[in-house]
């Protein structure tokens, strides 16, 4: 999977506000295959001045918006030559967001991730969010929910740890009896919550989910939802599934598919089941050379890829749409994000990086 880049611009206002409207138009009556999944903010017209353009992965259909104050305005020169696309999954990370014009980022969650649960104490490390301009006093002072699955609890800021450049920042659940309860079932290593402000309530409604953890048996799509799954894909050949997670309340079902590459193109997603339809997916699509065929190999190589599926933290409606706060590996460390569902697709609102190892 690619790395988010931390940013270094801004997110135009009007391309943010009018994002989730774009993609809906773009993708309405298309097929999974020329969803959105490509976008580039350059000077299409040589004005002085970015439009934003958007297109599907194999740049079939490409669409190309003027930024005019509050309006996105569709126009009909597309991006030729050597234009930088990027995956449209991390605009907010690629290009930095305003964070005061959203319902989440506003609030700027900080996942916990390092976890003692029998001693009460939840740490967030600054090296993975060194670079967004966390304002640490109003964290130290402000910043008392943690949440982890349905759970939410009083916290405290307890202590701070310089660390060479960084600091280490520990807080603890008011309730330590809170975490026998908070945390059933899940080890140190298994559990990444996450830390917010009270005000984050007001706009997140916690939802309560079941969720695949790692050591148990994993569980495949039945053969309905095979079908679903198929007949969504247009056909597309289903290699191998994994289920992470259901959600009751919205009945959502969260499978990781990996298809049989078509054309020299592999293809795996994050597939969102609803009332028997797929709703939203969160497409990797990737070209395979000469010596990296899917169809040479068998269960381990589906495993690998299977490695880096998101696990899922909490689940979180808002006005803006569906949440998911994940942890996911990639090649190299861990990622701690906030992916939200728009229309039919999964865009990475919020990520940040903990440097573990070479792969």
């Amino acid at each position: 999977m690619a790395l988010a880049v931390i940013a270094q611009a801004q997110m135009p206002a009007t391309v943010q506000r009018q994002l989730p409207t774009v993609i809906e138009q773009f993708n309405h009556e298309k097929p999974f295959l020329n969803h959105a999944y490509w976008y580039v903010l350059t000077d299409v017209d040589s004005d002085g001045f970015n439009e934003f353009a958007i297109a599907d992965f194999e740049k079939q259909f490409t669409s190309t918006f003027k930024i005019n104050g509050e309006k996105l305005e569709r126009i009909r020169t597309i991006p030729s030559g050597n234009v930088n696309w990027q995956p449209l999954f991390y605009i907010y990370s690629t290009e930095g967001r305003n964070a005061n014009l959203d319902v989440t980022l506003k609030h700027r969650p900080l996942f916990l991730n390092k976890i003692q649960i029998a001693k009460n104490r939840f740490t967030t490390d600054n090296a993975t969010w060194l670079t967004e301009g966390v304002d640490v006093g109003k964290m130290k002072r402000t910043y008392n929910r943690i949440i982890f699955k349905p759970h939410i609890g009083n916290a405290k800021f307890v202590s701070e740890k310089a660390t060479g450049k960084n600091g280490l920042f520990t807080f603890a659940l008011t309730d330590a009896a809170m975490t026998k309860k908070m945390f059933r079932g899940y080890s140190d290593y298994q559990a990444t919550p996450f830390i917010v402000p009270q005000a984050w309530l007001k706009d997140h409604d916690v939802l309560n989910y079941t969720r695949w953890l790692n050591g148990e048996k994993e569980k495949s799509a039945s053969r309905d939802e095979l079908d679903i799954i198929n007949h969504f894909f247009e056909g597309r050949k289903v290699k191998a599934t994994k289920w992470i997670a259901s959600c009751p309340t919205n009945e959502r079902e969260f499978y990781m598919v990996l298809f049989e590459p078509k054309d020299n193109i592999g293809l795996m997603s994050m597939v969102c089941m609803a009332e028997g339809a797929v709703v939203s997916t969160h497409n990797e699509w990737y070209k395979l050379s000469n010596d990296n065929t899917i169809t040479d190999v068998g269960e381990e190589y589906s495993k690998e890829l299977f490695f880096h599926a998101p696990q899922i933290m909490a689940m979180v409606a808002t006005p803006e749409g569906l949440e998911l706060y994940v942890r996911w590996n990639s090649l190299e460390g861990m990622h701690y994000s906030i992916w939200r569902e728009i229309d039919s697709q999964w865009i990475q609102i919020q990520d940040d990086y903990q440097y573990l190892q070479a792969y």
